[in-house]
């Protein structure tokens, strides 16, 4: 497959990436694990060098192999390095996170799939129900659990929501400012994942929550000195910037994004905090890539790396400032 992109699955719309394999709504953990081409184990092997290091057989460093699918003309391959301590987490495990969500038809996997030769894994379930912020403005809930094989980074559960009006994806924040739940890989890990699947309680809050402040950012009229001291917060000029008279790159992409959108000329979005929020999560959505960018370090960026901090940034920033305008 093209672009880097592993293998993956999805239900409904064809991704922006245009890549993947569509499937039917409502599958099984067992059958979007083989449409998303996740049908496969890792094993820890004695790393090259690593020497044993007590009498349990144990060495100091292991490898991760991905190994070859029962009846598949497929070589091994070296995910990554890690120590003794780390515990892998299969993908038919990850996927049983969300069983109980499944089950009972109240929630469907959307979409899951492999990054490089399979060394992040991810899968996304779409949860009951959806958030409306003003009339005609609704926000769609998601669960999203994130993997790594190569011993870097915890396996992430994130809480995720999408506008349905333009899919520019939301990152929603905790009371504590964390965008999402992190879990070691150690022996302990199992444990600590079977607590999270009885977490529908907490998921509900959260969103609550979501809803609640997004609804306020809503009632937040800008002004042209308001949207400026935003933009600020989001993105701090530069020394350089602040000397000069002409408006940084970022905000003039900002501000063509909240003034030109049509989705954000909406009755009740038009011109609020909600609608900057969201011209900002826009940009890094669907901003062009750079010549460099492959598609899944753009898919990357936009839900794990610097895109998902900025927008996360940008919630946190618009809470505090809509908190104070309110007031």
């Amino acid at each position: 497959m093209p672009a880097n992109v592993q293998t993956m699955a999805y239900y409904g719309d064809v991704p922006w990436h245009g890549l993947g394999t569509r499937v039917e709504k409502g599958l099984h953990a067992s059958e979007m694990i083989k449409a998303a081409g996740l049908d496969w184990e890792v094993d820890l092997r004695p790393a090259r060098g690593a020497r044993e290091i007590n009498r349990k057989g144990e060495y100091s460093r292991y490898e991760v192999v991905r190994m070859p699918r029962r009846g598949r003309d497929e070589d091994e391959v070296l995910l990554g390095v890690v120590s003794r301590r780390y515990q892998p987490l299969q993908n038919q495990e990850a996927f049983e996170f969300f069983d109980p969500l499944v089950e009972d038809g109240t929630s469907y996997f959307e979409t899951a799939g492999a990054l490089g030769e399979g060394e992040r894994i991810w899968v996304m379930a779409k949860l009951p129900g959806a958030m409306e912020i003003v009339r005609g403005d609704e926000c769609f809930k998601y669960l999203l659990l994130s993997n790594s094989h190569t011993g870097e980074g915890s396996v992430i559960v994130k809480f995720t929501s999408v506008r349905v009006v333009c899919q520019n994806t939301l990152t929603l924040a905790m009371e504590d400012g964390q965008k999402a739940y992190r879990v070691r890989h150690s022996k302990q890990m199992q444990f600590k994942l079977k607590e999270l699947s009885d977490f529908m309680a907490i998921t509900k809050r959260v969103y609550q929550e979501a809803e609640a402040s997004f609804r306020r950012l809503a009632k937040v009229q800008l002004t042209e000195e308001k949207l400026r001291h935003y933009m600020d917060a989001v993105f701090p000029k530069t020394q350089v910037q602040k000397r000069s008279p002409e408006e940084p790159q970022r905000w003039t992409e900002v501000r063509k994004t909240f003034e030109g959108l049509p989705d954000l000329q909406l009755p009740g979005v038009q011109g609020t905090l909600w609608a900057a929020y969201n011209a900002i999560t826009r940009m890094e959505d669907y901003k062009q890539p750079n010549k460099n960018e492959m598609p899944e370090q753009r898919l990357q960026r936009t839900w794990f790396g610097a895109g998902a901090e900025t927008k996360l940034l940008a919630l946190l920033k618009a809470q505090e400032l809509s908190k104070a305008w309110l007031n």
